[in-house]
């Protein structure tokens, strides 16, 4: 169900759209496994026809399930783009494909929902990271009777250097 707008109703007047889209029809195919699309775009815009271009204003609003980069902890972000603006070209090299009197804004609402995305997710600006744990120190593993057994690694902790 993508974002379209009628070209006739846009000779009259502006026309205002606003609702959900659901993710699948965003068609974001995110490479980074940080982020997750699971929640749908929220949007409220006003679109009007100007001589050989559609001019859309409005708001968009989409939830991220992010994993932080530095600690791993999954948490949520809101890409806002309060003042959104997008001028879609209906001349020219670029002009938006028109179907059945209609034009689809998904794939410029779209590009810009990707460039407002997060580069390094963090859940907070000054994410310490992960734990501390003891580096250096060679583990011990339990054996089948539940005794402690000596890791490989447990000889060089001998050495001394």
């Amino acid at each position: 169900m993508p974002l379209r707008v009628n070209l006739h109703h846009l000779t009259r007047r502006t026309v205002t759209l606003h609702g959900e889209l659901p993710v699948a029809s965003l068609d974001i195919e995110t490479q980074d496994e940080m982020i997750r699309l699971d929640r749908p775009l929220h949007y409220h815009m006003t679109v009007e026809k100007l001589a050989d271009q559609l001019l859309a204003h409005g708001q968009l609003t989409l939830d991220l399930d992010c994993g932080c980069v530095r600690c791993l902890r999954r948490f949520r972000h809101v890409v806002r783009l309060a003042d959104w603006v997008c001028s879609v070209p209906l001349t020219g090299p670029e002009q938006a494909v028109v179907e059945e009197d209609c034009v689809d804004l998904t794939p410029y609402v779209r590009e810009d929902i990707l460039l407002a995305f997060p580069q390094h997710p963090l859940c907070a600006p000054g994410c310490p990271g992960l734990e501390p744990t003891d580096r250096g120190k060679a583990s011990t593993q339990r054996g089948a009777e539940g005794a402690e057994c000596p890791s490989v690694w447990s000889k060089l902790d001998e050495l001394g250097l």
